[in-house]
């Protein structure tokens, strides 16, 4: 079988912070999601993250997470 070769076309690049949102009433941990929409698709990783610790300083709730969300097209050449 032939393999095909694959091109990754990038579309968006999102900058997620999962903070503590508390325990719920069972006792499981709850968290919340801030999203910062329409980050830099060519910003590298560490800048990112330093954004992401500059808007963590300015919330009232700790990070638990900071994740980087990529979304890309994918097409057969």
């Amino acid at each position: 079988m032939r393999s095909l070769a694959i091109v990754s076309t990038p579309l968006t690049s999102d900058l997620v912070l999962v903070m503590d949102n508390g325990v719920g009433a069972s006792g499981q941990s709850l968290s919340q999601n801030r999203t910062y929409k329409n980050v830099k698709i060519t910003a590298a990783d560490a800048d990112v993250y330093a954004v992401a610790q500059v808007l963590i300083g300015l919330q009232s709730k700790t990070a638990n997470a900071i994740q980087r969300k990529n979304t890309a097209e994918l097409e057969s050449e």
